[in-house]
């Protein structure tokens, strides 16, 4: 195995909620999360932050760019509804595609985010997105040419090691996507994990050890991704993920029995 290649067990949505948070210190506490990214915007933010000083020898913390939820941290026009609040997952991309968000407004909203969790003193390892819009065209660009300004290195790209046109056309679309972001980071010299993969694709999962994405990992630099969080966190903000399901996995014997069997590495972003 070379020195750069491992896994990066990842969590999104550190200061989404203070139950949220909870749960990504619990997994990073049991050595089962290496990596986590915070939001800047959101009301577990402030509850969030003053957690990561004795959490930062065990895990990489960056930034979880949002466009989506909740209120901008600045004030572009382009990028909110008529309440003043971020257009949702489906306006943003359509707003993404057809060229109507302004660069300016994008560039100072990521600058905005990210000098949040920076200016309280975290060391940044790499951002990524919610909902992995940081790789809408307009918004990738922006991402590219802010980070320098922090010096960032490092970004998520989801680029996934299989997709056929099996996935459907959402999946194929989703993959263009990441290549073409992917390429654009790589020309502004930023670093990302070869590949990516939900933990949904282990977790239940019947598929052999030698088939497992985690073998991956003894490849190239791979990022398993994951939502973990308290049963609270599901009854208070209910969503496509079920967040106790995965820390209880996450944390479970099943799971370090499983990253002994693939011989995965574990890793931080710091790692890229």
């Amino acid at each position: 195995m070379s020195a750069r290649s491992g896994l990066i067990i990842h969590a999104d949505d550190f200061g989404e909620t203070v139950e949220i948070t909870r749960g990504i210190c619990e997994a990073i506490e049991a050595g089962a999360v290496t990596s986590t990214t915070v939001m800047a915007n959101m009301p577990g933010t402030a509850d969030a932050l003053p957690r990561i000083a004795k959490l930062a020898d065990r895990a990489s913390f960056g930034v979880h760019l949002n466009f989506c939820e909740g209120e901008p941290l600045t004030r572009g026009a382009t990028l909110v509804d008529a309440n003043g609040r971020f257009h949702r997952k489906r306006a943003l991309f359509r707003r993404a595609i057809t060229g109507q968000l302004a660069a300016a407004e994008v560039e100072a909203e990521i600058a905005a985010q990210i000098a949040r969790v920076h200016d309280y003193g975290i060391r940044l390892s790499h951002v990524d997105g919610h909902k992995h819009l940081h790789m809408l065209p307009g918004i990738s660009a922006a991402v590219a040419k802010v980070l320098p300004r922090f010096g960032i290195e490092r970004v998520r790209v989801t680029r996934l090691r299989r997709f056929t046109a099996a996935n459907g056309i959402a999946m194929l679309l989703r993959q263009h996507l990441a290549w073409r972001a992917g390429r654009e980071f790589e020309r502004a010299g930023l670093r990302s994990p070869a590949h990516v993969f939900d933990i949904q694709a282990i977790m239940g999962s019947q598929v052999p050890v030698s088939k497992s994405p985690l073998r991956q990992s003894s490849q190239a630099v791979v990022e398993m991704f994951c939502h973990p969080g308290t049963a609270l966190a599901d009854i208070e903000k209910p969503g496509s993920c079920e967040r106790h399901a995965e820390l209880t996995f996450l944390t479970s014997p099943q799971f370090k029995e499983l990253l002994d069997a693939t011989g995965s590495r574990c890793m931080t972003y710091w790692d890229v």
